[in-house]
């Protein structure tokens, strides 16, 4: 151990420090118990260490070992805290060296990692290193170097380039489908800066579109568009061009490019025969022969659905009265689907857009309308028959009525009449043999129906049937019809007359007034038995005084049931002859 005794005498023998750079050869021990010389520090350097250690390692001072580093020769190098012999740092310095001579001469990356360097390098001295030969060399501007989990690769940018353009040119070409702008970018950034750089760029290269993130090979989607349409010529008439791009473009892209391609084949197919040429139906494109024959399926699912709706109504119980809740067909398109059966993937796109969805439902009523009319023209010759004539020859039988309270009496019972039976019975009649069942009888007849409960008067109900029968499509009976209905009318009240039994005597009797009544005048008047001895006084002119006596003696008869047999048979023959 040195005392400062020591220590001075020691110092005594140093020469004078007659300069700025003097720099001493050997320091104390951090522990006064040594010196530590600049050679003895040189031989301790086989590679690598932190100064910290080495002064741990030694009892140097810090201050001490970074004076004995500053000596001239360099033969002990001080690099971010570490220290090493200048021979080290030449050896790791060579390996780099012809590492990178190497990766420029044959075109290709060198990956260097600490175990490929003597001593095993730390990375962050192989980039320091790396560095300085390649500022050394003059090749900094071309290599690219990346690390990436304690490996430095070193890439020649010519091979960037070579890779890069490689890339662009099969792009160009069709060889490649498409290209991530984004990820291009990131593995190019010597060439692109940002991805906004890359976009810019290739917009401007011929034969590449760029959609969303992507650059797309313009030829390589004209050949997806060839391949579609060979496929279309020779192996069907129906492709989905979105299967034929299949999952060789991004799936955000796909849609667009298939729906580009859609129009480039439909545009190259344009000058095709009718038939041949291509359409779009939904995501799927076909031959115009393949669109005509679905849309012919349609309108045949559209038919069966129209008779079946019609049949269902037919066949509903519910129509035979009134109240009936069944719906009218209506077209649904829902319906239509329905029927379609689970191959038919055209015909649901197809039913889908709104020319052929109008079409089917055209077609559905143009199916409905012949039922619906036949219907019609049923209910029209019932309706006309047992309703309209009826009312209008009693209508007419009210004209000959001469006495005016008798007149307005009867008109007045003719309407209760037509109100409360004629007319709901005939309806009634008309449901139960299934008359009452196009959309426009239903509607009619309801309205007809609620008016009716309003209406006032012979009157009233002539105009309102006049209304319901304009409506309707009814046309008012003719002369010739009313004159035969006249006739059936009478014929049917004389064959009563004959089955008349004897305690029908007021029925009897009335029945021969409105038989006499009808051969005298125009129409039928519609009475009650209360009505016939006013009628008869008003027939009293048209029958010789033998008749009329008769008639009164059979009118007294009829009161009391006293109708003998003879009594009738002479009635039945009187009213058959007309009173002649």
């Amino acid at each position: 151990m040195f005392s400062p005794s020591d220590v001075k005498n020691i110092f005594a023998l140093f020469p004078p420090q007659e300069t700025s750079d003097f720099i001493p050869q050997f320091t104390l021990s951090s522990r006064g118990h040594g010196f530590v010389t600049l050679q003895f520090a040189q031989a301790q350097f086989r590679g690598r260490v932190t100064k910290a250690d080495f002064a741990t390692q030694h009892d140097i001072w810090l201050n001490s070992l970074d004076a004995l580093l500053a000596d001239h020769d360099g033969e002990v190098l001080s690099i971010d805290g570490y220290v090493c012999k200048r021979s080290y740092e030449s050896a790791i310095s060579e390996a780099i060296s012809s590492r990178v001579d190497q990766a420029l001469k044959n075109v290709q990356t060198t990956s260097i990692k600490s175990e490929d360097l003597p001593n095993n390098p730390s990375i962050w001295f192989i980039s320091h290193t790396l560095n300085q030969v390649l500022e050394k060399e003059n090749l900094t501007s071309q290599f690219h170097i990346q690390e990436s989990n304690g490996t430095i690769s070193c890439t020649p940018k010519q091979l960037i380039e070579s890779k890069r353009d490689a890339t662009l040119n099969s792009l160009q070409s069709g060889a490649l489908a498409y290209l991530d702008l984004q990820k291009f970018a990131s593995d190019y950034p010597d060439f692109f800066s940002t991805y906004k750089d890359a976009v810019s760029h290739f917009q401007n290269l011929p034969n590449i579109t760029v959609l969303d993130t992507f650059a797309v090979s313009k030829p390589w989607t004209t050949q997806i568009q060839q391949d579609c349409i060979r496929i279309l010529e020779q192996e069907g008439s129906t492709l989905d061009v979105t299967e034929v791009i299949g999952s060789r473009l991004p799936a955000s892209i796909v849609e667009t490019v298939s729906s580009q391609s859609k129009d480039a084949i439909i545009s190259a197919l344009s000058q095709k025969p009718p038939g041949q040429r291509i359409i779009r139906v939904g995501h799927l494109i076909l031959t115009e022969t393949r669109r005509d024959g679905a849309i012919d399926e349609l309108a045949t699912y559209a038919t069966q659905d129209a008779h079946s709706q019609w049949q269902t109504l037919l066949n509903d119980p519910t129509t035979t009265n009134n109240t009936t809740t069944a719906p009218d067909p209506k077209y649904s398109r829902d319906r239509i689907r329905n029927l379609i059966p689970p191959s038919g993937l055209v015909q649901r796109l197809l039913l889908a857009t709104k020319p052929v969805d109008k079409a089917l439902e055209e077609t559905f009523y143009n199916t409905l309308a012949p039922l619906e009319t036949a219907n019609e023209e049923d209910f029209a010759t019932y309706w006309s028959d047992r309703c309209l004539a009826r009312y209008n020859i009693y209508s007419t039988g009210l004209t000959g009525v001469s006495d005016p309270k008798v007149h307005d009496q009867l008109a007045q019972l003719l309407a209760a009449y037509a109100k409360k039976e004629l007319i709901p019975d005939t309806l009634a009649k008309a449901r139960a043999q299934r008359l009452v069942q196009s959309r426009r009888t239903r509607k009619n007849v309801a309205r007809l129906s609620g008016v009716l409960e309003t209406v006032e008067g012979v009157a009233g109900i002539a105009t309102a049937l006049d209304k319901f029968n304009k409506k309707q499509g009814v046309e008012a009976p003719g002369e010739t019809t009313l004159v035969a209905a006249k006739k059936v009318m009478v014929e049917d009240m004389l064959r009563r007359l004959q089955k008349q039994k004897a305690s029908d005597g007021p029925v009897l009797f009335l029945t021969l007034v409105v038989v006499l009544f009808a051969r005298q005048y125009d129409g039928v008047v519609y009475a009650t038995g209360k009505f016939a001895p006013k009628l008869l006084k008003q027939l009293k002119g048209t029958l010789d005084k033998v008749q009329y006596e008769k008639v009164e003696a059979w009118k007294e008869a009829a009161k009391t049931n006293a109708l003998t047999p003879e009594d009738r048979a002479e009635m039945v023959k009187m009213a058959e002859a007309g009173g002649d």
